[in-house]
């Protein structure tokens, strides 16, 4: 990273970066240590039971050796007792979202520790390595149908390559399948393999392609999906179509010059002779995303604007058992509500100062839940086959339990000396279900003080 030295370091090393508590460069060697923080304190009107917070400390290390090898590491334990709907989302789940494994604390608290890492280094010209533990995200919106940052951390290599007008990623992941919460026990693993190709048509128009595998092997990673070029489809079907491959296409406009638009077809399985009908056949396994960012909008410096539409047909994700669905330790890999939803997404950011963040994002959707042990398409843990499902056709986005859903989150971050801020947050949530016993309504605000972390959001 850039130095920018201080005037005032203290004992030579410290604060010798006005970035870095710690911080040691050499030609051989760079160590910059720092410390983090997340403080936050809340309150839920509904909820009478006690208060909110987020308890935060860790340590953030990160370097390069030899200026060839890039290095970062991220240590932090967690006291966390979120609104209530988080809590059932812990509790549906058996996991903190983006996270992983927690413990109970003071009954409805969780108690978890985040580690991630990861070394990077470039083996050629146009080929970047990176090797860790921790989350990728495709795409340009909000949320990806690809792959999204929602799930738990996992171990993984990611290959881009840059050639011409051709970026091209390969990620190799090692995920956690579904799982019950229980005793000391080695929970069941599964593999992933992802590989997207993006090509920019001309300086403002970039079209891209993209397929992924989820997999179970008692052996270990299945060798066939480490070719880095091939289709994992016809992979998939030379080994007898065990395996759950997605396929889709994306694109970007960026036009007169503040505007971009974007989006994100994705095809699990479609059946021709059934959709050409459009009669709802399970089969036909769909997402897709619209989206349009208006960059310092009507003139105005530092003020953008965000709209996106996303909609996933049910039992998209899916698989005919249970390791091969597109999660990661009970945690959808793309986004948060699995599928069977559509989603609009309206996002305004303001910075007005340099130190003053406004952001206001508002979220109107549609899903549908099961009740008892029906299924309706919208968990994706769960094994689906014709014999399984709710309808072999007549499936629609948002049946079963069907449910409007309201969501809108205010926060305005201060920052007070570099990458310490200070933030307030309103957030406001409503779920209107067609079988009472579903609704649910949030009205949380909080304070926090964050120092070299980013800001936890349940957007769910």
């Amino acid at each position: 990273s850039d130095v920018t030295e201080s005037k005032k370091p203290v004992l030579k090393n410290f604060y010798a970066d006005k970035s870095a508590l710690f911080s040691h460069f050499s030609n051989d060697f760079t160590l910059i240590i720092n410390p983090v923080i997340n403080f936050q304190y809340g309150k839920e009107k509904a909820d009478t039971s006690g208060r909110h917070f987020i308890n935060t400390r860790g340590v953030e290390i990160h370097g390069w050796v030899n200026k060839k090898v890039g290095y970062y590491l991220y240590i932090g334990e967690n006291q966390m007792r979120q609104p209530q709907y988080v809590q059932q989302e812990i509790k549906k789940l058996q996991a903190v979202p983006g996270e992983g494994y927690y413990k109970e604390f003071k009954t409805t608290g969780v108690d978890f520790l985040t580690t991630k890492g990861y070394i990077n280094f470039t083996a050629a010209k146009y080929i970047n390595f990176t090797f860790g533990n921790g989350k990728n995200f495709i795409g340009d919106g909000y949320r990806s149908l690809f792959l999204g940052d929602f799930s738990e951390d996992y171990l993984y290599l990611r290959i881009n390559t840059q050639v011409w007008r051709f970026q091209y990623q390969n990620i190799f992941a090692d995920l956690t399948a579904n799982f019950l919460r229980a005793g000391d026990t080695r929970l069941a693993r599964k593999y992933a393999a992802f590989h997207h190709l993006s090509f920019n048509v001309t300086d403002h128009v970039n079209a891209g392609l993209f397929e992924g595998v989820i997999f179970g092997r008692n052996d270990g990673y299945e060798l066939n999906y480490l070719n880095p070029i091939i289709f994992y489809r016809a992979i998939e079907q030379g080994l007898g179509s065990p395996d759950n491959a997605v396929m889709g296409a994306d694109a970007k406009i960026i036009f007169l010059k503040h505007f971009s638009a974007y989006g994100q077809l994705l095809i699990d399985d479609l059946n021709l002779s059934y959709f050409k009908n459009f009669n709802g056949y399970w089969g036909d396994k769909l997402g897709g995303q619209l989206g349009l960012k208006y960059i310092n909008a009507f003139t105005i410096p530092n003020l953008d604007l965000q709209l996106e539409w996303n909609e996933v047909s049910p039992y998209t994700y899916t698989h005919d058992d249970t390791l091969a669905n597109y999660s990661q330790y009970n945690q959808p890999l793309a986004h948060p509500l699995g599928a069977n939803f559509n989603e609009y997404i309206s996002i305004i950011s303001y910075q007005p100062i340099q130190q003053l963040n406004i952001q206001l994002k508002f979220f109107k959707q549609l899903y549908g839940q099961d009740k008892d042990s029906s299924n309706f398409g919208g968990n994706i843990l769960i094994p689906t086959t014709e014999h399984t499902v709710a309808y072999v056709t007549g499936n629609q986005v948002g049946q079963g339990v069907t449910t409007n859903q309201l969501m809108m989150n205010f926060i305005i971050s201060y920052e007070l000396k570099h990458n310490l801020f200070l933030d307030a947050e309103m957030l406001y949530r409503k779920s209107d279900a067609n079988d009472n016993t579903f609704d649910s309504n949030t009205n949380y605000v909080a304070l926090g003080l964050r120092w070299n972390i980013a800001k936890r959001n349940f957007d769910f």
